[in-house]
């Protein structure tokens, strides 16, 4: 409210379902309040297989790159890697099963190396997520 206090609010649903949506709303108001919900965290990397939310910090240039015009990229990150991908503040929080976690980890860092040059990604056999398509060289 408008005295400085809380309100509260409740979200229905399955456990990715609700997650995800109070992943934008955290990030919505991480905007408007910078810290509230961010202030004091650390990187998180959970080994749990199920479904789980792991944290990443980024720097201000490096959020921005991920996230990409209207969100884009952090939208095609998410699609690609199965996880729910959402910044809150500096924090990219990361929230799926352990595969889609590390996947979307993988897929952020992997993001972040090409704006310091090119990123080579080997042994894409061993890899069930890959489809590799040939392209002339000009």
């Amino acid at each position: 409210g408008r005295g400085g206090g809380s309100e509260r609010l409740v979200i229905f649903g399955p456990d990715r379902a609700r997650r995800g949506s109070e992943l934008k709303i955290m990030s919505s108001i991480e905007t408007k309040s910078p810290g509230f919900f961010t202030r004091g965290l650390r990187e998180k990397t959970c080994e749990r297989k199920g479904f789980d939310t792991d944290r990443m910090l980024m720097r201000d240039e490096e959020v921005s790159y991920a996230l990409g015009k209207d969100g884009a990229t952090r939208k095609k990150l998410e699609l690609a890697s199965g996880a729910i991908l959402q910044y809150v503040g500096h924090v990219a929080f990361i929230a799926g099963d352990l595969t889609e976690r590390r996947r979307c980890r993988e897929f952020v860092q992997w993001l972040l190396q090409q704006r310091r040059g090119p990123v080579t990604i080997t042994e894409i056999k061993r890899r069930d997520d890959v489809t590799e398509v040939k392209i002339p060289a000009n």
